[in-house]
């Protein structure tokens, strides 16, 4: 089964009142509204449709945002 986030989880993602979590979770495509509730990737697919680059960088920079958000996943290297 899919984790649901709540209104409680929402939150303390966003340290945000109760009613503006609520409007949050409404905002994401597919959600339960008794309980109030929504699947955790719809609630990835709505942050990521309210991310925008910023004006004013240049396009070798853009270009490097956008690679990063379609690999996802960032590997970090140790250093000994």
């Amino acid at each position: 089964m899919e984790r649901l986030v709540t209104v409680k989880a929402m939150r303390e993602r966003y340290d945000c009142s109760t009613p503006t979590a609520r409007k949050y979770l409404r905002q994401c495509v597919p959600h339960m509204e008794n309980p109030l509730a929504a699947p955790e990737w719809a609630v990835q697919e709505w942050e990521e449709s309210r991310t925008v680059i910023p004006a004013g960088i240049s396009r070798k920079q853009e270009i490097e945002i956008r690679k990063r958000q379609q690999q996802g996943r960032v590997i970090v290297p140790k250093r000994r």
